[in-house]
């Protein structure tokens, strides 16, 4: 297990960099969206909160739709693993996982500042909990396979079907840790949010 994460230690610095300078480019370009279109988004999201708290929701299709996202992020990801041609864009796809939660946070504590620390912390913390590992550890399992498959077709090395069927299975279980996180995203977050909203703000 420490080789393990020996040899992998350098790409997970490197996808953890790349996450978190997609998340500071999002913080960053709230303030260089126009003022418009933030007024348009500040009421827009000043509307959804004062409803909040008397909508009611299906929340078995929000859990199912949560949970098509997320296995169809996981899937892109591991699908993007088999290819050395499309391994470029795990990167950019990390990156824009990254700015939309830049943006999202940015914008919540740029227009309610204290209060857009707490309704990120309540809407956005819980499932991003389990959500940003999975995206990493997905991230640095799809490379190292793309660039095997590089090296295999170099001759420089070996795969064989053992090694893709770890690699899917690894993916399984990632997505099973995404079924959790679509549980917190729809049970656990709204929860946190309305009694945020009826008590705190």
């Amino acid at each position: 297990m420490n080789r393990y994460i020996r040899e992998r230690l350098p790409a997970f610095t490197f996808v953890t960099i790349i996450f978190i300078l997609g998340i500071s480019f999002g913080a960053i370009a709230v303030k260089t969206v126009d003022y418009e279109l933030r007024q348009d988004l500040f009421f827009y999201f000043n509307g959804f909160l004062d409803g909040f708290t008397e909508i009611e929701y299906e929340q078995s299709s929000l859990l199912a739709d949560s949970i098509r996202f997320n296995l169809f992020n996981i899937f892109v990801i591991w699908s993007f693993g088999l290819s050395m041609i499309l391994m470029p864009l795990i990167i950019v796809f990390l990156f824009f996982k990254g700015f939309l939660l830049g943006f999202t946070v940015g914008f919540l504590v740029s227009e309610y500042s204290f209060k857009g620390i707490l309704m990120s912390l309540a809407a956005v913390f819980p499932q991003n909990l389990l959500i940003i590992p999975v995206y990493l550890i997905s991230t640095v399992m799809a490379i190292y396979l793309s660039l095997s498959i590089y090296k295999y077709y170099r001759g420089r090395a070996r795969i064989e079907l053992e090694d893709l069927v770890v690699y899917t299975l690894e993916m399984a279980i990632l997505a099973l840790i995404l079924l959790l996180a679509s549980l917190l995203e729809t049970y656990l977050s709204p929860f946190l949010l309305r009694f945020l909203i009826a008590f705190i703000l």
